[in-house]
């Protein structure tokens, strides 16, 4: 995974987005003088008050005030991201209608719903901008006797009958993260999936469960209040918010790199110079102090790309995540 300016544009990607918006504009410039003319709708898959609604917000905020428009957001929560992109992939191609796509509606769920989607979870999209990365973080029970993935890990060896981890549900990015993470670091551990994460954090402090992985976001708080210790980030670097845990690859599981991410995303088709509007326009928002600020405060990494950047990077996380899904052996359907 290639590692971004974790604060924000560098100036090669301001000047590379500035030469690639201009010969894209070209002559459509005054085509796309007007837009947006009417609200734009921004389809978050998931339901409000989770982190991606909460992201998807300070996205929308800073996009309307950059365009000098309104950016409406619309929770269309269910089947694992699938109903809220089903909505966008039968949109009108014309950059009224943006969906806010993290890994787990983007990639997942594409693959592991494959036989039963009713859109083209590649063909019906065209990428916008990329805007931030959240590590997943591996966190334990204080009571159990590692500082350390290693120590942990040779523990896991020793209490076969004991190590167990939590997420929040099968096929999560979290659990195929936690699938990577044993064959990878040679350990075993049960997974138990949960309704949601909180369930999880809560058992894992109560002493059911000795371990959760979790998106930063989620368990920020209990890490730093020292309530449950915390191992591991899975990103290629340490997260800003906990400078002190080391990446699982300074641990010792060699190559290791994986992250939740959100990005923005319309429906494909929509005209060129409105892409590019819409990518300058969602890079200067997420450049803004604020939304930096706030980002790195919820745990996850600014990490600005641009629409071609960000449609190689989706397309490649297909093949990553599809041998983690092998390797957690969950059926296709």
């Amino acid at each position: 995974m290639n590692a971004h300016h974790p604060h924000g544009l560098t100036r090669r990607h301001v000047v590379a987005g500035g030469t690639a918006l201009a010969a894209l504009l070209g002559s459509g410039l005054a085509r796309a003088a007007g837009y947006p003319e009417r609200p734009i709708r921004m389809v978050v898959p998931y339901p409000a008050g989770g982190s991606t609604d909460i992201v998807s917000r300070l996205v929308a905020k800073h996009l309307a005030e950059v365009l000098k428009g309104t950016v409406v957001v619309d929770n269309k929560g269910g089947a694992a991201g699938a109903i809220g992109a089903a909505d966008v992939a039968r949109a009108a191609p014309d950059g009224y209608t943006l969906l806010a796509n993290i890994v787990t509606s983007a990639v997942l769920t594409p693959i592991t719903q494959a036989k039963t989607l009713t859109y083209d979870p590649v063909g019906s999209f065209q990428p916008v901008a990329m805007v931030a990365k959240l590590p997943n973080v591996l966190i334990i029970n204080k009571d159990i006797p590692a500082r350390n993935l290693k120590e942990f890990a040779a523990w896991a060896r020793a209490n076969p009958q004991r190590a167990s981890y939590g997420t929040g549900g099968t096929g999560s990015v979290m659990h195929l993260t936690g699938e990577l993470l044993k064959r990878d670091g040679d350990f075993a551990m049960e997974h138990v999936p949960y309704k949601g994460a909180a369930a999880a954090i809560q058992d894992l402090m109560g002493g059911s469960i000795v371990a959760v992985l979790d998106n930063i976001t989620g368990v920020i708080g209990p890490i730093r209040s020292g309530q449950v210790r915390a191992l591991g980030v899975s990103t290629d670097q340490r997260s800003p918010a906990l400078p002190d845990v080391p990446t699982f690859a300074e641990s010792g599981v060699k190559g290791f790199s994986n992250a939740s991410w959100f990005g923005v995303f319309t429906r494909a088709g929509t005209p060129r110079d409105i892409v590019a509007q819409l990518e300058k326009a969602t890079l200067e928002a997420c450049a803004r102090p604020e939304v930096v600020r706030t980002l790195t405060e919820l745990g996850a990494v600014p990490d600005p790309m641009g629409a071609q950047a960000m449609d190689t990077f989706w397309k490649a996380e297909f093949t990553y995540w599809k041998r983690a899904i092998d390797a957690a052996g969950i059926p296709l359907n």
